[in-house]
């Protein structure tokens, strides 16, 4: 369980007493203190802090992950992709929505990968080295991640947040002090020493401690910090003894010295040394390689952080004559990044609605608040919009609310919408008593009221979305943009307002079913014969929507899914035996 309470801050890290008994500093609290000072580190600090700080796995912590991962293009990529991995896939469909990632994720999944690439994304854009550095990290974290999966006794996003913090203290160093750092590194070629002795010369203490500290000032796992540390001993934790394995496995194949020989016999030394321990063979080592490699290469693209072709490839023939293989499999390292053409976004629109859709039915057993937090992600992400929020009547229909929202600064705006549902209300309240979208200054220029609106909340556009069931209000979408221009297209709208009819369809249907009585009747799915259950499986391949062939046949969401599964299963097992 991680630690809920506050982070120390800087002054509490280097505290000391006045007086004769005054203590003097340690150069590494002096290190950190510098560095926490700096003008651009607590951003990182908060990003890091709020990552962790969201224990639990209710819905008040899900919308503050969601709001952390959508923030980073990369980490929402690689959260959808994490839930669509092996390790975590549930269904037969791809997910998309990082929202429904996270519900099958899991909060404190969620925690552990956000926090890894909130490190990654800070430094990888700073210089040259720093994203070497960084690349030697990823590729750290996802051997440990890989080894943990082969393995199967350690949570594998808890492994990948340890192999991430494994060179904390070096790339702290390295960004923030980087005279000294460029010293350690002259004295290691001078005097042939190791790199551990000269960081101890030079600034007093090694990269090791900074990392800790600085681990224990953002309130990281006892696991990341013993990561920090580990090294092949007996008496380290398997979590730990991975870590460093991880770290060596990098170091043998990417970080070695060309002028001391053969690359096999360096790997063979780390295999050999931790053989007892973690008895992994070597084809099991070659595919934690070749997987690492090929992770790290679609994050660095995912992030869009460039990188040279010909150092991935080198990277890859380090590892080829490491291993004493020819070639690894996996993408072509040069590979070009996505340009968000139209024809991408129309893609992932259709793919959000998709999530948004599966999950009307009531069997689908997701409960409203989670079926608005999608629609909500995707009109954030679907459109050019800042902030996105679902906003719902009071019981007694006198005020609207906010309910949940995602986006930049969404949490002061969540406060201030709280209005009486009248005309005077302000201008969200009386644009939705219109009863009709309205998007501003689209549809026409602004009035007084919605223009101090706007003016007040640093805003140059914004949108109501009604949310209509049975001819009442029942709430809306509300969307925003700082940017006065461009404006939405006609597309765009109609996106969103698409989002806005599957909450109505979702709503309608939940209260049609707490309506019906309970049936004691046999299940409908008890007289249906193969045949039945395979043309609507038939149905859903040739695709159309589970919701729909659910609406029409009475047979529950899940249980289609299941037949679905079943019914692939069953092909694939007669293709194998052909």
């Amino acid at each position: 369980m991680m630690p809920t309470t506050s982070p120390p801050s800087p002054t509490d890290v280097i505290h000391v007493r006045d007086g004769a008994d005054a203590e003097p500093l340690s150069p590494v609290k002096v290190r950190l203190a510098r560095i926490l000072d700096g003008r651009d580190f607590p951003a990182l600090s908060q990003q890091i802090i709020e990552t962790i700080s969201a224990l639990d796995d209710d819905a008040s912590s899900l919308q503050r992950l969601t709001n952390v991962v959508l923030r980073e293009y990369s980490l929402t990529l690689s959260v959808v992709r994490t839930a669509n991995s092996a390790h975590y896939r549930r269904a037969d469909r791809q997910i998309q929505s990082a929202t429904r990632a996270m519900m099958l994720l899991g909060a404190r999944t969620v925690r552990q990968l956000a926090s890894s690439l909130l490190l990654f994304e800070n430094y990888a854009r700073r210089s040259a080295g720093l994203k070497e550095l960084m690349l030697l990290s990823l590729l750290t974290a996802n051997h440990a991640r890989e080894i943990a999966i082969k393995l199967g006794r350690v949570d594998p996003e808890e492994a990948h947040l340890c192999g991430m913090f494994r060179n904390l203290g070096e790339v702290l160093i390295a960004c923030h002090f980087p005279d000294d750092y460029a010293r350690i590194h002259g004295l290691v070629r001078q005097r042939k020493i190791s790199e551990g002795s000269a960081a101890f010369e030079v600034l007093g203490f090694r990269f090791e401690e900074l990392g800790e500290e600085l681990c224990q000032y953002w309130g990281m796992p006892d696991a990341v910090r013993e990561g920090i540390r580990a090294r092949s001993s007996a008496f380290t934790s398997e979590s730990s003894t991975i870590t460093s394995f991880a770290d060596d496995l990098t170091n043998a194949i990417y970080r070695r010295d060309p002028a001391r020989g053969d690359a096999r016999s360096d790997l063979n030394e780390v295999i050999t040394r931790y053989a007892s321990r973690l008895k992994l063979t070597r084809t099991q080592v070659r595919e934690v390689v070749e997987a690492a490699l090929e992770e790290t290469r679609e994050l660095f693209v995912n992030a869009k952080v460039s990188v040279d072709g010909l150092r991935m490839r080198q990277l890859s023939e380090a590892a080829c004559s490491a291993l004493g293989v020819q070639e690894l499999g996996g993408g072509e390292w040069d590979h070009v990044l996505t340009d968000g053409t139209h024809a991408a976004l129309v893609a992932l629109r259709a793919e959000l609605t998709l999530e948004v859709e599966s999950k009307i039915d009531p069997a689908s057993e997701c409960d409203l608040g989670q079926l608005l937090l999608l629609a909500i992600e995707g009109a954030l992400r679907g459109a050019p919009f800042d902030r996105v929020v679902a906003c719902v009547l009071s019981p007694d229909r006198a005020r609207l609310r906010a309910r949940s929202g995602l986006g930049n600064g969404v949490e002061s705006l969540l406060a201030q919408l709280d209005v009486p549902m009248t005309p005077s209300g302000g201008a969200v309240a009386a644009a939705l008593l219109q009863r009709k979208v309205l998007y501003l200054p689209s549809d026409r220029a602004m009035n007084a009221v919605e223009l101090q609106f706007a003016s007040s909340r640093g805003i140059g556009q914004f949108g109501v979305f009604p949310i209509i069931v049975s001819g009442q209000i029942v709430g809306c979408l509300y969307a925003d943009c700082s940017a006065r221009e461009p404006l939405p297209d006609r597309d765009t709208l109609q996106y969103v307002t698409s989002l806005t009819s599957l909450v109505v369809r979702a709503i309608e249907a939940r209260r049609q079913a707490s309506a019906t009585p309970p049936q004691s009747s046999k299940p409908v799915t008890a007289s249906m014969t193969p045949e039945i259950k395979g043309a609507l499986v038939l149905r859903l391949l040739q695709g159309e929507s589970v919701g729909s062939v659910s609406a029409a046949s009475g047979v529950a969401v899940a249980q289609l899914e299941v037949w679905r599964g079943e019914f692939l299963a069953g092909a694939l097992s007669r293709l194998s035996g052909a």
